[in-house]
């Protein structure tokens, strides 16, 4: 690239003594080459310019220049630097450190807003955040997000959920005393978000599962019908995130097993909405996963063993199992009375025929004839 500058001149002309007169360039044509040069001299001598000369300097600009056989190169732009996420990802330890201080809260009523949520917890704590969720949208087209800050939400929804985070882990304790409280004819439910293994245990004990629910039934219908049988912990009915309908089955947490055992007793009569209910025992996540683990090492093993020894190198291991194994005699002689007992009766006469068989080839009967001799 080359700079390339733009100089604007001012000339100024000012003529000093002589002034040019009529008839002076017409002799200097006419006369001789010795006398033009003379009379050239003091023509142009008499005539001495002044010049003052201002420079003016235009921006540089950068243009490429081509050589042959080569292109020009191009220039790189450097960009800014990315600007740092709202919301940075956090790691596995990070995020579980913020869901042990995290509390869930279910069954809340629709028209419940946020100012009204913080009322009601914070006499257990300082809130760190708050945020609702499962919240039902009128429009599906347009969006989750357009539709929540446009105030388009479903008004024939039926509830929805909360969680807050406290700043210390203590204060949750202290909220779970709000588990079963009324908030607007609506039965609350309030729960940690990470639970240890025994909590989960305990949890699948006196919980149950309930099926062919009704879609458009509500939590305190389903309690209503079940605390005949003691006294209830919290119903959990799961629902679309979207339009918030009900899928049709749930679990229902008693405080006490012996709940779950009267459940099962009168679980052929338990109805609601003149829908018979489908009731059955809860097993844990732990259990679940245990099974699935013993079943992948079966399969494993049954491949293992399976597998036979062509494309693969034997090991010292399978020759000590093959020489362990004793090699089976196909000709090894059996007794009459140790084979197996077939459907069919046996003739006398048949019967005869094999204990004199057995007499000479030196079987039972015969040594029972030596003894007696």
């Amino acid at each position: 690239t080359t700079n390339v500058s733009k100089k604007k001149a001012v000339v100024s002309t000012q003529s000093t003594g002589d002034e040019y007169k009529v008839g002076d360039i017409s002799s200097f044509l006419n006369a001789s080459s010795t006398d033009s040069l003379k009379s050239s001299n003091e023509l142009f001598s008499s005539i001495q310019p002044t010049i003052a000369v201002e420079e003016v300097y235009a921006k540089p600009v950068s243009i490429p220049v081509s050589v042959k056989g080569k292109r020009p190169k191009k220039t790189k732009i450097i960009e800014d630097e990315p600007e740092e996420p709202k919301f940075p990802k956090l790691s596995p330890d990070e995020q579980l450190e913020i869901d042990k201080r995290t509390l869930f809260i279910g069954n809340l009523p629709v028209g419940l807003k946020r100012k009204q949520l913080r009322k009601l917890f914070q006499d257990y704590g300082k809130i760190a955040s708050l945020r609702f969720r499962s919240v039902a949208i009128s429009d599906l087209k347009l969006g989750r997000k357009i539709c929540l800050k446009t105030n388009k939400i479903n008004e024939n929804a039926l509830n929805k959920n909360a969680y807050i985070v406290f700043e210390h882990e203590e204060c949750l304790d202290k909220a779970l005393s709000k588990n079963g409280s009324m908030v607007n004819d609506h039965c609350i439910r309030v729960d940690k978000v990470v639970k240890s293994r025994q909590q989960v245990k305990d949890d699948s004990k006196n919980s149950i599962f309930i099926g062919n629910i009704p879609f458009a039934a509500t939590e305190e219908e389903v309690r209503a019908a079940l605390v005949q049988c003691g006294e209830i912990e919290y119903v959990r009915l799961l629902r679309d995130a979207k339009t918030n309908i009900g899928k049709g089955f749930g679990y229902v947490k008693f405080v006490d097993s012996s709940g779950v055992m009267f459940a099962m007793k009168i679980k052929d009569n338990v109805e609601v909405n003149g829908r018979k209910l489908r009731i059955q025992r809860c097993k844990s996540k732990i259990t679940l996963e245990n099974t699935k683990k013993a079943k992948e090492l079966k399969a494993k093993k049954k491949e293992e063993a399976q597998a036979s020894f062509r494309g693969r190198k034997s090991k010292s291991s399978d020759k000590s199992a093959f020489q362990s194994k004793k090699p089976r005699s196909h000709n090894k002689k059996v007794d009459p009375d140790k084979r197996p007992k077939k459907n069919k009766v046996m003739t006398k006469h048949k019967f005869d025929k094999k204990v004199n068989k057995a007499s000479k080839k030196g079987g039972p009967a015969s040594r029972k004839g030596r003894q007696e001799k």
